[in-house]
């Protein structure tokens, strides 16, 4: 066994039931064993910090190579020695899915000899692996490393010995007996899963520098592991002074962190909380600009006083991710650094270093000319290049208003931060665009005194003819009444869609006008007179029209489509019925957006379904028993499902959101399951199944379907916790996603475990 540096151990599980509580029999064999070789396992603890992981059981249960060893319920740390060797991966095993094998690479061990007074307990760490064990009479410890022995009273740290390298076969004693009197600090570092990913496939990459400060005194941490293993190792400082200090990480390709610390009198002061170490990025940006951008500046007038000379720089903004398909919202975006550039420059580079990984947008501008924009991710450890030229088309044309001059000064906005202006003793505008204009463009047109109106374009803009433009000059007005008294509902709401020119036809924009609310700078809209039921649309684009009227107890009612010319002035009455039930409301701390609740019978049969208002409010008319489930769907709030309160016809209903539970997401997976399967996926909490035309309605408004697609993963969004979460699985099948989704047996189920949203399910 000498000549051997690396022996592989060869781990093979029996498959076990899909149950947390059963034990895995393993075989263990070791390749090359002299005899000697074992298999040893200690509990992991139940937290997520190195602390619970190694500090907390010293119980170890050890199998010579060829017999059994079982993992109970729970997590076990692993690992295999022998008199000459001994394994350095850090090896969790949780023993409801033991695998079905692992490989341990084996390297050459030196042995401690421990002396502890009496009550004391050991544990030594390998800091370059980040790996720990239990300490027994004779340890055998990777050779030719510095090795770490926390002294232990209950599972409590009440010392840490410094062990010094010892060479391979060879034997140090480490008497504890008598503690010295330098005080330590032990912390551990915790990094984002986009960072551990990174440093992986990194290559040179420089450890961070981790220091406490105290009185002008600065002490470096001991020994650290590899970039790679960075996440859930243990830091350890020396010879530290009590009292109040500070915590310094810095390093190349690490954002700089300062958190203040209390060193206290006891030889050892825990860390409790993760020192967070997140790796950094660099940004290049490449800038250039074409043509006289002095002159075009000067083109174009504007709504406020010139500045001389127009101001030229570069911004670089901190971005938050928009939604799935959606384009960053610009509020989101905080600046982070403005480079001033030299107007006679036509090119240059702008380097940041040291920033945190994520979204940014560079911005070149120049006077009033539209901003040039590039957004881009940034990955931890990478140099992101952008490359921004300043490059613009000219348009022209007249600007009107029911075929009339507007009269008035008037800033134009056009897609994509295009740029014109309309003098008032003008019907001609000039204007600086990004790109080219198409059919059913947005254009708002904003006069100098605020009123903001919406125009849509008829036809593309072409480079080189005019673009002319023409407010609509007509009014729609809307009053909604009771259908059988004929009174004005001045709380209902109107929803208000225009739909495209072009075929098919899909919405260009949706507007929603509530009673009493001045719609002034609210884009085609002029509802600013405050007539109960009355909504006064100005400005109506020559589109189809969809309008929605709804009203608490009453049905909502959807007019036919219609379109008014660019001169009419239309009036339409709309009448709601009121409904036959009883009124509910599910009260939270913030407005719902496009929310249901859902009624179904405890065989799976839907008995009712209501769409709640902003505030909660719904009508339901049929009567529900405890036996029937009630789930509250929406793009707002987090799916929630409750036993259905008992509540009678006629009679009102409240119940209150559980704003304060926690919101759990559940990444789902099927590992190796082939990419032509579809598996249909379910939710239970607390024990309550969540139907599945609930769950779909849930994940439509976020993009998705309950549906893992060959391996996945799938993102279940947002569950409340009101209980324990349990992942089920359906049915596999080749049929498409609407197909699948109409029959769901439960074939097995996972548990959402706390602080793990990854579930991955079994193939059989």
């Amino acid at each position: 066994m000498r000549g051997n540096l690396t022996f592989w151990l060869l781990f093979m599980a029996v498959l076990v039931p899909d149950t947390a509580s059963a034990a895995a029999g393993t075989t263990v064999t070791l390749q090359g064993d002299d005899g000697h070789g074992e298999l040893c396992r200690f509990a992991a603890g139940a937290g997520g910090d190195p602390f619970q992981r190694w500090l907390s059981s010293q119980a170890v249960t050890c199998v010579a190579s060829g017999s059994s060893i079982e993992f109970p319920a729970g997590r076990w740390n692993v690992f295999a020695r022998s008199e000459a060797v001994v394994s350095t991966d850090p090896i969790i095993v949780d023993g409801a899915s033991a695998p079905q094998s692992l490989n341990i690479s084996l390297v050459p061990a030196a042995r401690l000899a421990i002396r502890l007074a009496a009550g004391q307990t050991g544990v030594l760490y390998a800091p370059r692996h980040a790996l720990a064990f239990p300490a027994a009479d004779t340890t055998p410890v990777p050779a030719g490393e510095e090795v770490w022995l926390f002294v232990l009273v209950k599972s409590a740290p009440v010392d840490v010995v410094v062990i010094p390298p010892t060479e391979a076969g060879t034997e140090r004693i480490v008497d504890t007996r008598n503690p010295g009197l330098a005080r330590s600090v032990l912390g551990w570092l915790q990094l984002p899963d986009a960072d551990r990913a990174a440093l992986k496939t990194a290559h040179n990459v420089s450890l961070p520098h981790l220091r406490i400060a105290s009185a002008g005194k600065e002490t470096d941490a001991a020994s650290l592991p590899s970039p790679d293993r960075l996440d859930g190792a243990l830091v350890l400082w020396g010879g530290v002074d009590a009292g109040d200090s500070e915590l310094r990480l810095t390093g190349r390709g690490w954002l700089p962190l300062r958190n203040k610390i209390t060193v206290g009198p006891q030889q050892v002061t825990l860390l409790r909380q993760p020192i967070a170490a997140r790796a950094s990025a660099t940004l290049v940006v490449n800038w250039s600009t074409a043509g006289d951008l002095v002159a075009l500046d000067r083109s174009f007038g504007s709504c406020e006083p010139p500045q001389q000379p127009p101001p030229f720089e570069l911004r670089i903004s901190s971005c938050s991710p928009g939604k799935s398909g959606e384009a960053v919202d610009a509020a989101s975006c905080q600046t982070v650094r403005t480079e001033p550039l030299v107007p006679q420059a036509s090119f240059g580079s702008v380097t940041i270093d040291e920033i945190p990984p994520g979204l940014y947008r560079a911005e070149l501008r120049f006077g009033k000319l539209p901003p040039v924009t590039v957004t881009t991710p940034i990955e931890p450890l990478q140099q992101q290049p952008i490359r921004l030229q300043a490059s613009y088309l000219q348009a022209y044309g007249s600007l009107t208003r029911g075929g009339q001059p507007l009269g008035e000064d008037a800033r134009i906005e056009f897609p994509r931060g295009g740029v014109g202006f309309l003098a008032h003793d003008s019907d001609e505008y000039h204007a600086v665009l990004t790109g080219n204009i198409g059919s059913d463009a947005k254009i708002e047109i904003v006069t100098c005194r605020g009123e903001r109106t919406l125009v849509l374009s008829d036809k593309p803009m072409m480079r080189t003819d005019r673009f002319d433009i023409d407010i609509p000059d007509n009014l729609l007005t809307l009053r909604v009444i009771d259908t059988f008294t004929h009174a004005p509902l001045g709380s209902a709401t109107l929803r208000y869609t225009v739909m495209s020119a072009s075929m098919p036809r899909f919405p260009l924009f949706m507007r929603t006008l509530r009673q009493g609310e001045s719609a002034k700078n609210e884009a085609s809209s002029g509802n600013e007179d405050h007539t109960a039921g009355q909504f006064v649309i100005k400005a109506v684009p020559q589109r189809e029209l969809r309008i929605q009227a709804t009203n608490a107890g009453y049905k909502k009612q959807d007019l036919d489509p219609f379109s008014i010319t660019k001169s009419e002035k239309k009036e339409i009455e709309i009448e709601l019925v009121p409904l036959k039930g009883s009124q509910g409301k599910i009260v939270s701390s913030h407005p719902f957006e496009k929310a249901m609740v859902f009624w179904f019978a405890a065989g799976g049969v839907e008995t009712e379904h209501a769409d709640l208002e902003a505030d909660g409010t719904f009508t339901f008319e049929g009567t529900h028993l405890r036996d029937e489930t009630m789930t509250v769907a929406s793009s707002s709030h987090p799916l929630w499902i409750l036993r259905a309160p008992a509540v009678e016809r006629g009679k009102s209903l409240e119940v209150r959101f559980p704003d304060g539970a926690p919101v759990r997401n559940a990444v789902v997976s099927l590992p190796s399951m082939p990419v032509r399967f579809n598996t249909l996926i379910g939710v239970a909490v607390g024990g309550l199944r969540v139907p599945t035309p609930a769950l779909q309605q849930h994940l439509a408004l976020r993009g998705t379907a309950p549906l893992v697609r060959g391996g996945g993963p799938l993102e279940i969004a947002a569950l409340a916790e009101t209980g324990a979460i349990d992942i089920l699985r359906g049915p596999t099948s080749f049929l498409p996603g609407a197909d699948a989704l109409r029959d769901f047996a439960i074939i097995s189920s996972r548990r959402l475990e706390p602080g793990n949203d990854q579930v991955m399910l079994p193939l059989k």
